[in-house]
């Protein structure tokens, strides 16, 4: 089996738990099996999110990298977290963002509202703008609004 199948399968389990992963990686140092995975969950992301996922993990990894103590470490994205990945624009959609772009010299902060189709629409000031990805230098989650109601899209 592959990492992206195992991925997958990891993916898919976590999903139907309502957790989202967002980075997934498998490494063998020494004959010991090494995976990390960074998870989210809408309603917030802590330590029993996280113990849930290794929980859901850990039988899965050891079925199918034949390891029977793997070594897991399963982490939050974070309250600052940059956003890199398709996945985790679908992740943060409805969380409040802050977005640098090679057109504004300074930061941009809004709800995300949508990704897709190489636009991300973000809501600024009741006003919600499409911003190009390709415009994008640099986004990450605003921490400033942590705490907050926000998926309510």
């Amino acid at each position: 089996m592959n990492g992206k199948e195992l991925e997958k399968e990891i993916d898919d389990l976590l999903r139907a738990a309502g957790l989202d992963l967002l980075e997934f990686s498998v490494t063998r140092h020494r004959g010991k099996t090494h995976v990390r995975a960074v998870i989210y969950s809408r309603e917030g992301t802590g330590t029993d999110e996280c113990a849930k996922a290794h929980r859901l993990i850990l039988p899965r990894v050891q079925m199918r990298l034949g390891d029977q103590e793997p070594y897991i470490e399963v982490f939050s994205p974070g309250i600052d977290r940059i956003i890199r990945t398709e996945r985790e624009w679908q992740a943060f959609t409805g969380s409040y963002i802050m977005i640098l772009t090679s057109d504004v010299p300074e930061w941009r902060k809004g709800r995300l509202v949508n990704f897709g189709k190489g636009v991300v629409q973000i809501e600024m000031n009741e006003t919600v703008v499409d911003i190009p990805i390709a415009s994008i230098q640099k986004a990450k989650l605003d921490s400033s609004h942590e705490g907050e109601k926000t998926h309510g899209i």
